[in-house]
C-alpha cells in the first residue's frame, strides 16, 4: 500500500514539474500594441495612386505621332514676265473754226464734230443717233423759215429723211443737227450723206460710214 502511494506521489511530482516547465510556453507573453504613424496613411495613399497611374499607363494604347509629309515644292521652269498694255484714248481736238466770210461764199459750212465717228461698229438693227456740230462760215445767215437738212444720197439708214432747223444760224454761229438712224439687218459697210438745203441750194456735205456686225 505504501509502495503504491509512493508511485502516485512520484507521478504527481513529475506531473507538477512538467506543468511548471510548460507554463511559460502555454501562456503567451503580452504583445505590445504598435504605435500608429499618421504619415504611413499618406504614404500608402501615394503608393496606391502611383500604382494606379502606372497600371493606367500600361493599359492605354501607344500614342500615334503623325509624321508630316512635306509637300512637293514647285520650281518654276522660267521667270514669268508680266506684260502690261496701255491703251491710250485718242483725243480729237475740234478744229479751229474758220472765220465766216473768209471764202466770200454766201452758203458755206464747217463740220466741227461728228458722233458716231466714221467706220464705227454697229450691231445689226441697232438704232442710234448721228450728230453733226456745224458752223456757218458763209456770208449769209441760215433762216429757220427757209433752211432744213435732209438725206442726200447713199444707204437709207435714216428713220426720217428731212428735218427743220431748230433756230436760225447767223454767220459765225453754230448748230447741231441730229438724225435718228438704224443699222441694216445684214452685216456690211454702209454710208449715207446729208446736206443743208436752202431753196434750191444743197451744200455742206455731212457723211457717215458705219460697219455692221
Amino acid at each position: 500500500m505504501i509502495r503504491r502511494n509512493h508511485k502516485i506521489l512520484s507521478l504527481l511530482a513529475v506531473t507538477v514539474v512538467m506543468l511548471a516547465c510548460a507554463t511559460p510556453s502555454l501562456v503567451p507573453a503580452s504583445t505590445p500594441i504598435p504605435t500608429f504613424d499618421p504619415n504611413s496613411l499618406k504614404t500608402a495613399i501615394v503608393q496606391t495612386a502611383d500604382a494606379a497611374t502606372t497600371q493606367t499607363a500600361l493599359m492605354l494604347p501607344p500614342t500615334f505621332t503623325a509624321t508630316p509629309t512635306p509637300r512637293p515644292t514647285h520650281t518654276p521652269t522660267g521667270t514669268p514676265t508680266a506684260t502690261f498694255y496701255f491703251v491710250l484714248a485718242t483725243i480729237t481736238s475740234p478744229p479751229t473754226q474758220i472765220p465766216f466770210g473768209s471764202s466770200g461764199l454766201e452758203h458755206e459750212c464747217q463740220i466741227l464734230s461728228q458722233t458716231p465717228e466714221n467706220n464705227s461698229a454697229m450691231f445689226r438693227m441697232a438704232t442710234f443717233e448721228t450728230r453733226w456740230l456745224v458752223a456757218n462760215i458763209g456770208t449769209v445767215g441760215w433762216d429757220t423759215a427757209t433752211a432744213d437738212y435732209r438725206y442726200y444720197k447713199g444707204d437709207d439708214l435714216h428713220l426720217q429723211p428731212i428735218y427743220d432747223f431748230e433756230s436760225s444760224v447767223p454767220p459765225g454761229g453754230t448748230i447741231e443737227f441730229v438724225v435718228s438712224m438704224q443699222a441694216p439687218s445684214v452685216s456690211g459697210t454702209y454710208s449715207t450723206s446729208w446736206r443743208i438745203g436752202i431753196g434750191k441750194s444743197r451744200f455742206c456735205p455731212m457723211d457717215l460710214t458705219i460697219v455692221v456686225n
